[in-house]
């Protein structure tokens, strides 16, 4: 856990009362590299996928330059991008959408790592 006297409060939560786009990713990045992919995926959906890609993007370069065969070479393209801006989007609607009309406040409701 992050001492309390370490974390840095989220402006835009302060002045809104909503999460911030990026809300949940420290802890996601934390859920993550503690073995965690579920909590990971339910702070913030974003993290792991990059995650992923990055997997996918090195074991393709490794396969690559090992057999040279260019059916191996990773197409990164804007697709990657646009993915990631509507997972944060969509991710951002979803829980503030909980937190205004419901009053579930997911991130605060999640086991802590």
């Amino acid at each position: 856990m992050i001492p309390t006297w370490f974390r840095m409060p989220c402006l835009f939560q302060m002045m809104t009362g909503l999460y911030c786009p990026g809300c949940g990713g420290t802890r996601d990045v934390r859920a993550l590299l503690s073995g965690h992919p579920v909590l990971s995926f339910l702070y913030h959906p974003v993290v792991p996928y990059m995650a992923s890609v990055a997997v996918w993007a090195a074991a393709s370069w490794i396969l690559y330059f090992a057999t040279g065969n260019r059916k191996f070479r990773p197409e990164l393209d804007d697709r990657i991008a646009y993915a990631a801006a509507g997972i944060v989007i969509l991710n951002f609607i979803i829980k503030n959408g909980l937190l205004v009309f419901a009053g579930i406040d997911v991130i605060g409701r999640l086991p802590g790592v």
